[in-house]
């Protein structure tokens, strides 16, 4: 009785889960990139769409009866709509937070989880990736920052592996526990070598996305689907 209390006492809500919000939406979107990536734009966005309004009807469906049914359904779905657009806003705000506070140079960061992270090594690489992380680990969605998506060529390898060097620093100083994870056309292997990260504290995988789809970047050459810890 004793366990029963102080579950319903001192662990009937922790703090983490109001991190649940945000990582709804973290959890989707980067898979939005990857079905771009995989399918098209117009493919990625109505799959997406219809996964964020299976959510909201899902909402809906919970709130509808915590209100007695006194409102029209057609109500409490606006309602949960606009618990979905908070959810987006928190995101974003996490977002801009640790970009503007991390000042990166070659990449940005999207809030994520280690459920996408998983979903991901499934969907792109047909395996569940094998990685210790902490209990306090936060996972990031990363990218390279729009101006330089497939513009990389137009850099020496010494100003990427400088800039890789900055974001590196950066990154550990900022998220010791944290792990990002990416795709991209083209391997970084030696540009990640070249800037002092050791080869232990990444992986990199070949995806399943054809090579002809890396012509969007300017380039025709397989994805590789990152994930970088930097305990």
């Amino acid at each position: 009785m004793k366990l029963i209390g102080r579950h319903l006492t001192r662990g009937l809500i922790y703090l983490d889960c109001f991190r649940m919000i945000p990582a709804l939406v973290g959890t989707i979107i980067p898979f939005f990139w990857q079905l771009v990536n995989l399918y098209g734009v117009l493919p990625a966005a109505v799959i997406i769409f219809g996964v964020f309004q299976l959510l909201i009807v899902s909402l809906a469906a919970v709130i509808y009866p915590c209100l007695l049914f006194q409102v029209s359904f057609i109500t409490v779905y606006g309602l949960a709509a606009l618990l979905m657009a908070a959810a987006v806003f928190s995101w974003l705000f996490i977002n801009i937070s640790i970009n503007r506070q991390a000042g990166f140079k070659l990449i940005k960061l999207q809030f994520s989880t280690r459920i996408a992270l998983l979903l991901l090594g499934l969907l792109l690489g047909h395996r569940l990736v094998p990685l210790p992380v902490s209990p306090r680990a936060t996972f990031w969605d990363m990218h390279l920052k729009p101006h330089l998506a497939g513009k990389l060529k137009s850099k020496s390898p010494e100003e990427i592996i400088a800039a890789i060097q900055h974001d590196y620093q950066q990154a550990k100083k900022l998220m010791v526990n944290d792990v990002f994870f990416g795709c991209s056309p083209g391997s970084f292997k030696g540009l990640l070598l070249e800037a002092g990260i050791q080869e232990s504290q990444f992986i990199m995988l070949e995806t399943i996305i054809p090579t002809e789809h890396a012509r969007v970047f300017g380039l025709e050459r397989p994805f590789y689907f990152y994930i970088l810890s930097f305990r």
